[in-house]
């Protein structure tokens, strides 16, 4: 009984799928490792394009511009340029029908319907511990 019930996914569900993803792409990229230090910050675009599917299809196009601070050291002085590093990753997200599919993924917990001590169904929330990502290569 608990293996057949399935609820639709909240946005913040998606929020955190999607966040999830993201940082996997991200940490599997040798310029970010916890190690390295760009004392000049960063900036970059983030491009989100999602095709929500229910009753009704529903599609979010955002752009986020993130930008660098003023290039300084940390006595507030400016510095001389520093070198650039390019970190360039596309997540493409496949349509998922399996719902607790995407939960498990992103290590959120998944609605399961069982019996309270009446009998009567009640929904419980089951977690699976999210797997760990790869160290970053390079």
């Amino acid at each position: 009984m608990e293996d057949d019930y399935v609820e639709g996914l909240t946005g913040e569900e998606i929020i955190n799928d999607l966040l999830a993803q993201v940082e996997a792409k991200l940490r599997g990229d040798c310029n970010l490792r916890e190690t390295d230090a760009y004392l000049g910050g960063y900036e970059g675009t983030v491009q989100v394009h999602l095709k929500l599917r229910g009753m009704d299809t529903a599609e979010i196009k955002q752009q986020i511009i993130v930008s660098a601070p003023a290039s300084a050291s940390y006595d507030g002085s400016t510095t001389d340029p520093v070198e650039e590093k390019i970190v360039e990753e596309t997540v493409e997200i496949s349509l998922e029908p399996r719902l607790n599919v995407v939960r498990e993924r992103s290590g959120q917990d998944v609605p399961t319907l069982s019996k309270d001590e009446n009998g009567a169904p009640v929904v419980k929330k089951r977690h699976y511990a999210r797997k760990q990502s790869a160290p970053g290569r390079g």
